[in-house]
């Protein structure tokens, strides 16, 4: 069977908390605050599992030398060996407490079991979250003859139901139901995590920055050459372009150039290259769909979900460039959408017709 390549969004909806414990983080001690029991509300389990779900949009990690890799033998016992399971998340969180440097605060480890469903069958998987700590003030009123008094106290051991909260989470895929390792995702991060949590994870990212910027372009051009009737039966594509696989491709292009220096999300992306103005209602319908087809097409890719900067002075000319060649050898070659190179593909019966209109042709000699 095929490793899946994220967590898409029914799997997301099914995730499920076992097991589930926090050890507390103090700057000034060395050693962590160990727990032996926490207990969730409903309501309390539902934020756990919202926060899992959004690292599922993060940064793909595979351990260093996976079969000596002590966080991987360690995950690998919590779901195996129920009855070390706070034993394990001590040692977890003492190795994280160990690996951090720099700048600190106090909070908590969280270590989960949860399940999510995958083709009918339970996949179970690995959360640790470190979450920040902080001071709250609780107020009390009371109604006095001079009006309605607030009587505040500070509450210093707390947890904000925030996703603003979490510092830092992960999700260890340790049953190889997923071609990562690790998805991992850091609030102050744009892409990546920080070096010691990496460190702590003995982890690297599996594909650069730059990688993921052409695979995401190139992916878009298989997409439409896979769909290119679905497109073509959209009267306002076609007068926009007679190569849609180049009018897609150059979109994509320009959105990595536009966004360079800003996080890559994935919906945002598949909005800018779906988006055509003045579409009728039958048209909306078949962008819609044609939305749903490329996020599925992404999804399955491993693009959809990923978060990481664009680097489009990674995208080599082969793949910004539209290169075709004629049945007889004539080769034809553009970059952009071929309307605006002069450049016009049609059909009539069974042959392509090709005009192609310059202010000047001139031999390139080698």
């Amino acid at each position: 069977m095929p490793k899946e390549s994220t967590i898409n969004s029914a799997q997301k909806a099914s995730i499920e908390l076992d097991k589930f414990i926090f050890h507390l983080i103090i700057v000034d001690n060395d050693m962590p605050t160990y727990l032996d029991e926490v207990s969730l509300t409903e309501e309390q389990k539902s934020f756990f599992k919202q926060r899992i779900s959004e690292v599922a949009e993060g940064t793909q990690y595979e351990f260093i030398d996976k079969e000596h890799n002590s966080l991987n033998k360690e995950c690998k016992k919590l779901l195996t060996d129920n009855t070390s399971f706070v034993e394990m998340s001590k040692n977890i969180c003492m190795s994280f407490r160990t690996h951090h440097s720099g700048n600190m605060t106090d909070g908590a480890f969280v270590i989960s079991t949860f399940n999510i469903l995958n083709d009918e069958r339970n996949v179970e998987l690995i959360a640790l979250i470190k979450m920040d700590q902080r001071k709250v003030l609780e107020y009390e009123l009371e109604d006095t003859p001079s009006g309605r008094v607030a009587k505040m106290r500070e509450i210093a051991d707390s947890f904000i139901e925030s996703k603003d909260a979490v510092q830092k989470v992960a999700i260890i895929d340790v049953t190889n139901t997923f071609k990562w390792d690790i998805l991992a995702k850091e609030r102050k991060k744009a892409e990546g995590i920080a070096e010691y949590f990496k460190k702590f994870l003995n982890a690297q990212m599996i594909d650069t920055p730059s990688k993921l910027t052409i695979k995401a372009v190139s992916e878009v051009n298989k997409w439409t050459k896979l769909n290119i009737e679905s497109v073509k039966s959209i009267p306002e594509i076609v007068s926009l372009t007679s190569d849609p696989a180049s009018f897609f491709k150059t979109k994509a292009v320009n959105f990595m150039k536009n966004n360079e220096g800003y996080s890559f999300n994935s919906d945002n992306f598949i909005s800018n290259l779906v988006t055509i103005e003045n579409l009728s209602n039958e048209s909306k319908d078949k962008i819609d769909n044609l939305s749903k087809s490329l996020k599925e097409h992404l999804t399955t890719t491993g693009i959809y979900g990923q978060v990481f900067m664009p680097r489009p002075n990674s995208l080599p000319k082969s793949t910004i460039k539209t290169k075709k060649v004629t049945e007889e050898g004539v080769i034809i070659e553009w970059q952009g959408n071929p309307e605006d190179k002069g450049v016009k593909i049609s059909k009539e019966n069974t042959q392509t017709i090709v005009i192609i209109k310059t202010g000047h042709l001139e031999d390139i000699e080698k």
